[in-house]
């Protein structure tokens, strides 16, 4: 009876100890994205105003967020760097795990050392929803690359919103996605 009492106490402090010990690891996580380098964010989809309304939105929350996003003009150098299809080649490479062409496209315009957040936009098309408004739908596809080729973050996220046309909803919507893939990455 009294061994039974003490291995019962010694599995409560074990279980307890366990706890703290995830609890410290939990706190002590860092975010995907270091806040050393560069940040080019390059995008991929069917839709030129979706694929820079993501690359905008994005780089204006991780700007908000503390991080260095390259600047404007390094990144219109860095779309001419190469024509529109091998550029998104280069975003579909990268999205894909293969991260020398984009890195190649950096280098190129002086961009020796970034991360590289890549992402792939879907926003289908809004549909009127009974209350005669528009309901659109975005997912990001994410992939975070680090200036030595390691993936750093990979993850899918989803934003929904309403808007009075379907060109208001579906740019809520990238918004929307957008703002969550920021707040999953840098935390």
């Amino acid at each position: 009876m009294v061994k039974l009492n003490v291995v019962k106490k010694f599995a409560a402090a074990l279980s307890m100890a366990s706890v703290a010990v995830l609890c410290a690891l939990a706190s002590s996580s860092q975010a995907a994205i270091p806040n050393k380098e560069l940040i080019a964010v390059v995008a991929d989809g069917s839709n030129e105003q979706h694929i820079r309304s993501a690359e905008a939105i994005m780089t204006q929350h991780l700007l908000m967020s503390g991080y260095k996003p390259a600047d404007e003009q390094k990144m219109k150098q860095l779309r001419a760097a190469a024509n529109a299809s091998r550029e998104r080649e280069a975003v579909k490479l990268a999205l894909q795990g293969n991260v020398k062409a984009i890195m190649n496209l950096g280098s190129k315009v002086g961009l020796s050392k970034f991360t590289t957040v890549a992402i792939r936009v879907d926003a289908g098309q809004p549909a009127e929803n009974e209350f005669k408004l528009f309901t659109g739908t975005a997912t990001l596809s994410v992939v975070v690359t680090g200036s030595n080729g390691a993936r750093l973050y990979a993850d899918t996220v989803s934003g929904k919103q309403v808007g009075y046309t379907q060109d208001e909803a579906a740019q809520k919507s990238i918004e929307a996605a957008a703002r969550l893939a920021v707040e999953k990455m840098t935390k």
